[in-house]
């Protein structure tokens, strides 16, 4: 998996410890102590036996052309550093269930900007800390398990349940609208969002809320009353964190009386599926993200600006967010006030 070797094979091969340091950051990554990932097909010469360890061809070329700096920045590759370090970690004790953020990496919650690296785990005896591994002594329920593996973690709902002690309430609540909409697309083998949301994906959610999501909150330790409001508020509809940070933040502000994904057409047939609407103000939230254009080019900023003008004819009005500034609730506040003030 991703060219992982630990310092025993490298040892065997004949490869020495000074060959493996020179060969850090050139062919060589460490995910953890004693446990590394060949990136390249390296050319110099004392380098050369580390390329026989090389399995995962597709792992070499992602790395091509690609500076120390540029992996650096790319947040997606050091979201999967993360994981397959806590993935090959070896000194796990018996009973060690992993948590907190390190969870949230191994079930793929998205978090944003997220620096911590050791790895976050549970023990019912036992309490120690070092670089690598933060072990705090309490137990966590059998039904808040799951197995990765070898590896336990808390559930993914647990998980993000967890994380609004840890990251705050306006993360979790990304967290806990991205795992009810993963386990309730699970429920729907060949769902593609494209194709809009049934009424049975909306039954289908809070059947999971019930019987998942309130167990879960009620196993909790502490913070139940904070969890179960956020639990009651969350719905499987935000394709992307930002949407449902723009959820939280309607909800902060009461703000009533917007839907999400919402069909509007015209005259001459469908025109879009908007992010959130509200048909008594005719005020429609487009939540924007520099990454979708920086992926698609710029023929789906052609079709979208087609796509306002037939919203403006209509008579609504489209307030665009960047992700930004529905991470920030008062630039969100004086934004869709001051566009459309009748919200108020």
């Amino acid at each position: 998996m991703k060219n992982t070797i630990y310092r025993e094979e490298l040892s065997a091969a004949g490869i020495s410890s000074k060959t493996i340091m020179g060969a850090l950051d050139c062919c060589l990554i460490r995910l953890c102590r004693g446990v590394y990932s060949v990136i390249r097909e390296c050319h110099v010469r004392d380098h050369s036996r580390i390329a026989a360890f090389i399995r995962d061809a597709d792992w070499i070329s992602f790395h091509v052309d690609k500076s120390p700096s540029d992996l650096k920045r790319d947040f997606r590759y050091q979201t999967q550093l993360r994981a397959l370090r806590i993935q090959s970690y070896r000194w796990y004790r018996p009973e060690d269930v992993i948590v907190g953020k390190s969870a949230a990496v191994l079930h793929g919650i998205p978090l944003y900007k997220d620096a911590s690296k050791a790895i976050t785990v549970r023990h019912p005896r036992s309490n120690s800390h070092t670089e690598e591994i933060i072990r705090v002594r309490r137990e966590v329920p059998t039904e808040d398990q799951v197995r990765f593996g070898h590896l336990a973690a808390t559930s993914a709902i647990r998980t993000a349940l967890d994380l609004i002690r840890i990251s705050g309430q306006r993360e979790a609540f990304a967290a806990l609208e991205w795992v009810l909409r993963q386990t309730t697309a699970a429920q729907f083998p060949g769902f593609n969002p494209k194709f809009g949301y049934t009424e049975k994906f909306q039954t289908e959610a809070r059947r999971i809320i019930e019987t998942a999501f309130y167990p879960a909150v009620a196993r909790m330790r502490s913070g139940q009353v904070t969890a179960q409001r956020m639990v009651d508020a969350i719905g499987p509809f935000s394709e992307s964190p930002a949407e449902s940070h723009c959820r939280f933040n309607l909800i902060a502000l009461h703000l009533t009386g917007f839907e999400q994904q919402i069909e509007v057409r015209d005259s001459r047939g469908f025109i879009a599926r908007v992010d959130f609407l509200n048909e008594q103000t005719r005020t429609i939230l487009a939540v924007d993200g520099s990454e979708k254009y920086a992926l698609v080019g710029p023929s789906l900023i052609r079709k979208e600006g087609e796509q306002h003008n037939r919203l403006l004819s209509l008579g609504y009005k489209v307030i665009h967010l960047s992700f930004d500034e529905v991470l920030s609730l008062s630039d969100f506040r004086d934004k869709i006030f001051r566009q459309a003030p009748e919200l108020k």
